[in-house]
């Protein structure tokens, strides 16, 4: 399950980053492809939500302490990766020679 949780984390990074590597300019109009990767950052936001909850339950069967870590860290780390996944670009474009 862990595995699982790290994979969705992982993909909601690279969707992210495509974003803004195809899509970095503002425009007025709606792109599909801009709105196809929107869509699959939120499903695979909800599903890191989801199976974070689930690991959540088993591990509080096993120690109460540990209740509600990995629904935190979802939850964190799941609505910072679009701005990490951006800058993690920008900083990419800048090193090689795409920066002004």
């Amino acid at each position: 399950m862990q595995r699982l949780w790290s994979f969705f984390l992982i993909v909601l990074y690279i969707c992210s980053f495509l974003t803004e590597y195809h899509f970095s300019y503002d425009s007025e109009e709606i792109i599909l492809g801009k709105k196809i990767l929107d869509d699959l950052q939120m499903l695979f936001f909800f599903s890191l939500m989801g199976v974070g909850f689930l690991i959540d339950l088993v591990r509080m069967r096993e120690d109460r302490n540990k209740a509600f870590i990995f629904l935190f860290l979802s939850l964190l780390l799941g609505s910072l990766s679009g701005g990490v996944g951006a800058i993690q670009y920008q900083v990419f474009s800048f090193i090689m020679g795409g920066g002004q």
